[in-house]
């Protein structure tokens, strides 16, 4: 079969099962389905598997990517891992209340104005009353915080080196495209149904595919 018309055929059998998507995704699902596949390849695993494989290895990585983390910040003494986080979405938002970062970063309340207060006692961020509403309060980084943040990036820069090192450029690049609209979406989700149970969710997402 000529290679266009073997990859018209393929774009047309894609588009039957998954009428909704778009040449990118049938573009990363044509190179990832042709790349090395043999008569001796195991079939394809139901979906549930494929979530539940998906779902351990992220998080196997994302274990990994704490442990290396947190060897690199005994270079900074007082420093937690958390406050990373916290600060980058500061710093990215330049000035905000501490509910809406705790939120950004998916903690509880609780845990993360806990987590505040402590990077506020070591001086990283500012914090003052919202003029639009006296209950809330904004944070924003201190001078000192600034320069701590800039800090943390290059050092913790080391533990995303390590982990993805071996992989090529192209591979990131289509990780990066398939998972982010996957991490807006939930992004999304998350932020607009927080007092809703799971199961809603669950439901909601399934009448929406029929």
């Amino acid at each position: 079969m000529k290679p266009v018309v073997e990859l018209i055929t393929a774009w047309a059998d894609y588009e039957s099962k998954n009428p909704a998507a778009s040449v990118a995704e049938f573009c990363s699902h044509y190179l990832l389905n042709s790349k090395g596949l043999t008569d001796d390849t195991p079939v394809e695993v139901p979906a549930s598997d494929s979530d539940a494989q998906l779902a351990s290895l992220i998080n196997q990585l994302n274990a990994i990517h704490v442990i290396y983390a947190k060897a690199l910040l005994k270079e900074i003494p007082g420093i937690e891992l958390e406050w990373f986080y916290f600060m980058k979405e500061i710093d990215q938002q330049k000035e905000a209340r501490k509910s809406d970062i705790v939120s950004a970063v998916f903690f509880e309340q609780s845990t993360g104005i806990d987590i505040l207060n402590r990077i506020k006692k070591a001086g990283l961020i500012q914090e003052r009353n919202d003029p639009m509403d006296k209950r809330a309060r904004l944070v924003k980084l201190s001078p000192q915080g600034e320069k701590i943040l800039i800090n943390l990036r290059d050092l913790l820069s080391k533990a995303d080196h390590m982990l993805y090192q071996d992989l090529a450029g192209s591979n990131k690049k289509m990780l990066i495209n398939l998972l982010s609209d996957t991490g807006k979406k939930h992004n999304t989700l998350i932020s607009e149904n927080r007092h809703k149970h799971l199961e809603e969710l669950i439901t909601g997402h399934q009448q929406e595919k029929k």
